[in-house]
């Protein structure tokens, strides 16, 4: 018995769920983040289970994008709002400009404070393009202290972590109080990408110290034995620990979580999945129970980022019809699935599957199908790495590597032992034709055993 818990701002909607079936779900309107309202919320849940609860999943994708976007009206309490960043950039050289020097991203831009850049970094290739200056390392930190900032996002050019970790050594011996967020642990290529995953992260860090207390505070008035986890962008799920660290892997969880609720509720693993609102729908797609997903994707929150989350298709209301024939004559993918995301979806979701005769598959959710997928997710892991090869047994050899090293990711995630699985792994050649040079994505989860799913 699992519970699936959708967490905003101003409410809780949640679902136990036994492998496919929803046993029961409520929702707590109005709550905030009322840890005394959420513990209530999950007792009222596990009361309808035979037999004890195993975890409860959390889905707290809105409540980190609204800590980004501090919405007009809504007094968000200060441990829940995004913090001030230091980024800090390893270059060969600094730009001529102040300009060239920021980000594209009005959201970036409002999350960073101070800016600077360190002498140094790689190539593609691995090759070093200017030695460090560590003695800007050293400055940089003290000038980071005397402004009063906590946080650094630290991004390197090129494709390997030493000047990453070095400078952050140095930063760290002159100002051991620094939080540093390193983009080599994100992963992904793309200077702007990394940094702004970075950044992103980097601000959410206390917002995700502070959801931890409360989603914690209330699984824990289940039982000491009931676990708690987080959502993730895609289709998996955490522990605390790794929220800690990494926020940012909640931001897109919603969509994932949605996309697989909708196709657990419609026995399938597989499907093409409409996820109807009152204003607009989202096609997606379900391939042996996770959400098809791809990084360097902007965010909802309007930047682009290296970590993963679902491909959602967007469409306005009226594109209905056509939509319901696409996923009626999708054979050889699964089911088509329709879903109401909300109430305001039910109308257009029942003409779309009138339209669509036979081949669709109407999902009429009491539960929250986000908070139904929540409670169905599995530990995860994703690996995007740059690996040069120069022969097909050297590309054979890093990609096996790196699956053996995203399998160790789900089994530390708190996968259940030999539950480990690759989900996928694509070795893309990147347009170097002299040079062989491969961009590695591996995904990684965790199978659902009869064990996992009570």
């Amino acid at each position: 018995m699992r519970i699936g818990v959708r967490l905003t701002g101003t409410s809780a909607r949640g679902a136990l769920v036994d492998g496919g079936t929803v046993l029961n779900s409520g929702s707590s309107l109005p709550v905030g983040l009322a840890t005394g309202a959420l513990s209530g919320l999950l007792r009222t849940l596990a009361a309808a289970a035979p037999t004890g609860v195993s975890s409860v999943t959390w889905d707290v994708t809105t409540v980190l994008k609204e800590a980004l976007a501090q919405p007009v009206g809504r007094a968000i309490p200060p441990a829940l709002r995004a913090g001030p960043v230091a980024a800090l950039r390893v270059l060969p050289r600094p730009p001529d400009s102040p300009a060239p020097g920021g980000h594209p991203s009005p959201l970036v831009r409002s999350l960073v404070t101070w800016r600077s850049t360190v002498r140094g970094g790689h190539d593609l290739f691995g090759n070093e393009l200017a030695a460090l200056d560590l003695k800007a390392a050293e400055r940089a930190a003290r000038a980071v202290r005397d402004l009063g900032l906590r946080t650094v996002a630290l991004t390197a050019t090129g494709t390997r972590a030493i000047h990453e970790e070095v400078v952050a050594s140095r930063l760290l011996e002159t100002c051991p109080e620094l939080r540093l967020c390193l983009s080599h642990e994100a992963g992904g290529l793309g200077l702007l990408e990394r940094e702004a995953t970075t950044v992103v992260n980097a601000a959410l860090l206390d917002v995700a110290e502070g959801l931890i207390t409360i989603c914690g505070q209330a699984t824990d008035a289940l039982g000491p034995r009931v676990s708690c986890w987080f959502a993730t962008g895609d289709g998996g799920r955490v522990s605390a620990k790794r929220l800690r660290w990494m926020p940012v892997v909640g931001l897109a969880a919603t969509p994932a979580t949605a996309l697989i609720g909708a196709a657990v509720l419609a026995g399938t693993p597989n499907a093409a999945v409409a996820l109807v609102e009152a204003s607009h729908i989202g096609v997606g797609e379900v391939r042996d129970g996770l959400p098809q997903v791809a990084s360097d994707l902007p965010k909802s929150v309007g930047v682009r980022t290296v970590d993963p989350q679902p491909v959602l298709t967007l469409g306005a209301v009226d594109t209905a019809p056509a939509v319901g024939a696409l996923l009626a004559g999708n054979t050889g993918r699964g089911k088509g699935v329709v879903a109401a995301y909300n109430a305001g979806g039910n109308a257009v979701a029942e003409a779309m599957a009138r339209s669509g005769g036979s081949g669709l598959t109407l999902v009429r959710p009491e539960a929250d199908i986000a908070a139904v997928g929540a409670a169905c997710t599995e530990p995860s892991a994703w690996l995007d790495l740059l690996v040069r090869a120069d022969t097909p047994q050297q590309l054979e050899t890093e990609q096996l590597y790196a699956e053996r090293r995203a399998l160790g990711m789900v089994a530390a995630n708190g996968a259940q032992p030999g539950s480990e699985r690759i989900a996928g792994s694509v070795a893309t050649r990147v347009g170097f034709p002299r040079r062989r040079l491969y961009r590695l994505q591996v995904r990684a989860s965790s199978r659902t055993t009869k064990e996992g799913t009570s």
